[in-house]
């Protein structure tokens, strides 16, 4: 029989019901020091996994490496322990001006430009967040302060695609921008279409990481790194939220 838990290497009852997904394991443990007693109870190829507790909860943080597919296999593993609700804390590209650096955008539904997806569910089944986590999530961020939008991101396959055709990237980015697409990543599409149909209640809070100018963009940076830690106390914060609402247990 196969281990349902093949690549992320964890036993169910190390798994909160309440899990953040980062992107890179560099920023595991850059979230798990907001939990009390925190331990590290998976390490597998990407997957690196701590747990601890949160206002009396057990709660995780797994890092999933980049792009859907990563993100899909995490999650289609997660959803046979005890997770109930995953928060990705991710970065992202502005599209819109409005969104400058460090500033954190809470997702509430992604556009599906990634191929992983497309495997699980036909275009038009939408990559919706769940509205309790939303809500939570925008909660958190009045509370911590930092600036930040809500709405639409596009998910994405290709970080560096755009070089071979910018003429029909340039093509494809203006029609998203005038629909109002507020920036581009690469595994949102893929946790909320994986985590619906596995019945997870999902969202995701995004640092931009990339501000588009008229000049071109700026990245990275202190005011990044000061949006980024922002992003995760909004994740923190919302998990405490939904803790006391009740929300996931």
């Amino acid at each position: 029989m196969v281990d349902p838990r093949y690549h992320i290497k964890v036993n169910p009852d190390d798994v909160g019901k309440y899990v953040i997904v980062v992107g890179d394991r560099g920023r595991v443990e850059r979230v798990a020091k907001y939990f009390e007693n925190a331990i590290k109870v998976g390490d597998n190829r990407e997957y690196l996994t701590y747990t601890g507790y949160v206002k009396g909860e057990k709660v995780s943080v797994m890092s999933t490496g980049m792009g859907a597919p990563a993100m899909a296999i995490g999650i289609e593993e997660l959803a046979t322990t005890n997770a109930r609700v995953v928060i990705r804390v991710g970065t992202t590209g502005a599209l819109q001006k409005i969104c400058k650096l460090g500033d954190s955008i809470i997702v509430s539904a992604a556009v599906r430009l990634d191929g992983t997806t497309a495997q699980y569910i036909m275009p038009e089944y939408p990559a919706v967040a769940d509205f309790q986590v939303v809500d939570a999530l925008v909660r958190a961020a009045q509370l911590v302060g930092n600036p930040f939008h809500i709405g639409t991101v596009l998910s994405t396959d290709s970080y560096y695609g755009r070089a071979f055709d910018p003429e029909k990237h340039n093509y494809l980015e203006s029609q998203l921008v005038k629909a109002g697409v507020l920036a581009v990543e690469m595994e949102i599409g893929a946790l909320y279409i994986v985590g619906g149909i596995k019945r997870l209640r999902t969202g995701a809070v995004l640092t931009v990481r990339e501000e588009m100018t008229d000049q071109g963009y700026i990245q990275a940076g202190e005011k990044f790194e000061r949006g980024l830690e922002n992003s995760i106390k909004i994740a923190i914060r919302a998990i405490e939220n939904l803790i006391e609402g009740g929300v996931g247990r």
